[in-house]
């Protein structure tokens, strides 16, 4: 009996680490739209989701929802995105920060660092690096490829890549100066 509830605990604490993995995966995704607004703008008015189902917290700036498997950043004052640089510049935070994340992992499983510690085995230490290695990589290149995304509540809307491509797109075919109108998929971020 002992060694089934032993079992269970570390299924349990396995189950939250990786929910852990995933959820700040897409909450650093996130923030990087928000650092990237907050650097066009000079605003700090913005509020994150990440994932769906369930709400687990929510707050003025922060939603938290069972299923950490997307994200969603949302300025709240749209109007000071005014330019396509602006929204550029917005767009390719979160695809930044997780190619920053990915090169750090990485640097962590290839730099030769090994892993000593008593509480947590090297083994499990080195399955959780190369997990979080391979969401923040699979959250790069979905968020970069000009597509739809194709799962959850942001299924559908265009991912960080086409948004960009968009961005420029209609900034060649307008006269210089303001973006005259920013749809609601190009101001809110979609992982």
């Amino acid at each position: 009996m002992p060694k089934i509830i032993a079992i269970i605990i570390e299924l349990a604490i396995f189950a939250c680490a990786l929910w852990l993995l995933f959820f700040l995966s897409t909450f650093l995704h996130e923030i990087g739209h928000a650092l990237g607004y907050m650097i066009a703008t000079g605003n700090r008015h913005w509020h994150i989701r990440v994932g769906w189902g369930k709400r687990l917290l929510n707050t003025k700036m922060l939603t938290v929802n069972l299923l950490p498997f997307d994200g969603f950043f949302t300025p709240l004052e749209k109007n000071r995105i005014d330019t396509t640089a602006k929204l550029i510049v917005i767009l390719s935070g979160g695809p930044a920060v997780s190619l920053i994340l990915v090169i750090g992992l990485l640097l962590l499983e290839f730099g030769g660092i090994s892993f000593q510690s008593e509480v947590i085995a090297p083994s499990a230490a080195e399955f959780f690096v190369r997990t979080a290695l391979f969401i923040n990589f699979f959250i790069l290149v979905l968020s970069a490829i000009p597509t739809h995304y194709f799962i959850g509540e942001i299924k559908g809307l265009e991912t960080d890549g086409l948004q960009i491509i968009n961005a420029i797109r209609s900034h060649r075919s307008k006269p210089q100066g303001k973006v005259e109108e920013i749809s609601e998929n190009t101001s809110e971020d979609n992982r």
